[in-house]
């Protein structure tokens, strides 16, 4: 415990070794599975290789949840919603590959319908995070991640005209647009989210695109809302959680996640100073610089008192299931969300309510110890 100064009690220097040793005591140095060990190299080459199937997918789904999953032949259509300006590529291709074995069709949306684009870095294997200082992209990544980024693939094509969400869900009005806006707001409101019940559940893409394009987007917070109200699951991958946890009650202004559990980058693991510096030609260049509020805090104060913050630094999977809320950790984490997605949506309520999967195998519902709460 860091001591207060009091006049004349204990001197500036104290109080400023005290603070000193204890930022020091909390560092964490964990080890990471990085590319050339990570369970998801494995498993994006499997998808490269054609041999993600469906019986893989549901025997994927048991190991992870304990859940024996029946999905029908057609099970339906996913959304998943994605940054323009710069997502990570193993966000998207993951999930997207995991839905399309299990017989789902796919849509995709974007703030004003351009097609989207992957990091550069997320499709290099040569890229190096400054955080860990290790490779972070595995082969199977960077060429599952290329097939997507290439307008001319089939995976490709199907990115060539997401929908776009701007026209589709009306941004809430401004003060200048006055009470006249009100009505008109109102009916395409309803139109748009009466169209969006055909959809099963919905992903948001994370990459630090999502907090210039989906941070502060007031058109996919009633989206995440009408599936949460409908009980369909809504997943959210690295600074997407930043988008889901925004969402919030339109009366009451209380977020959705309000006493829910959450996962996404821990203090250690967030972009600080130069953390988002990219490989460009001639050294590093500026991305988006720093997060400006990491993660962690920004979920335990969205999830209050009685939610809060779950990640295990080091582990090779890190995602959390609330509800219909799904938070995955970072980059290979869109592979269990996924999983858990499907355990809810064909595991017949064997899933429990919540649930934590931070290892390559079969998670558990969490303890009181492993969550951190805002104050706590």
């Amino acid at each position: 415990m860091v001591q207060k100064a009091a006049q004349g009690h204990v001197s500036p220097e104290t109080v400023a070794t005290g603070i000193a040793d204890s930022h020091a005591a909390a560092v964490e140095f964990p080890s990471m599975s990085m590319a050339e060990d990570a369970p998801v190299g494995r498993i994006a080459q499997r998808m490269v290789d054609g041999q993600f199937d469906k019986p893989f997918l549901v025997s994927e789904i048991e190991r992870f949840t304990g859940v024996k999953a029946a999905i029908p032949e057609k099970p339906g259509t996913m959304l998943i919603v994605i940054p323009q300006h710069g997502y990570w590529a193993a966000e998207l291709t993951l999930p997207d590959q995991v839905f399309r074995a299990a017989g789902y069709e796919v849509e995709y949306a974007t703030p004003r319908g351009q097609r989207p684009f992957a990091f550069g870095v997320s499709l290099d294997t040569t890229f190096r995070d400054q955080a860990w200082n290790a490779p972070q992209v595995s082969p199977g990544e960077a060429a599952l991640g290329a097939r997507y980024n290439d307008p001319a693939t089939t995976e490709g094509q199907r990115l060539n005209a997401p929908r776009n969400l701007h026209e589709w869900l009306p941004p809430t009005p401004r003060p200048q647009h006055g009470e006249a806006s009100r009505e008109a707001y109102r009916r395409a409101l309803s139109d748009g989210l009466g169209d969006a019940t055909r959809y099963a559940g919905m992903v948001i893409v994370g990459g630090a695109g999502a907090y210039m394009d989906l941070g502060g987007n007031t058109s996919v917070r009633p989206l995440i809302q009408v599936f949460a109200a409908l009980g369909r699951p809504v997943a959210a991958i690295c600074y997407g959680v930043q988008v889901l946890i925004q969402a919030v009650d339109p009366a009451t202004k209380v977020p959705l996640v309000w006493g829910r559990l959450a996962t996404g980058h821990s203090e250690q693991d967030d972009y600080t100073d130069g953390t988002t510096d990219v490989p460009v030609e001639g050294g590093y260049g500026p991305n988006y610089g720093s997060a400006p509020i990491t993660l962690e805090q920004m979920i335990k104060q969205y999830t209050g008192p009685r939610g809060g913050f779950i990640s295990r630094n080091g582990s090779p999977y890190m995602a959390v299931a609330d509800g219909p809320f799904i938070t995955a950790r970072t980059t290979p984490d869109g592979y269990p969300a996924a999983l858990l997605a499907l355990a809810q949506l064909h595991g017949a309520d064997q899933l429990p309510a919540t649930y934590v999967i931070d290892g390559d195998g079969r998670g558990h519902q969490p303890s009181g110890t492993e969550v951190r709460r805002a104050g706590g």
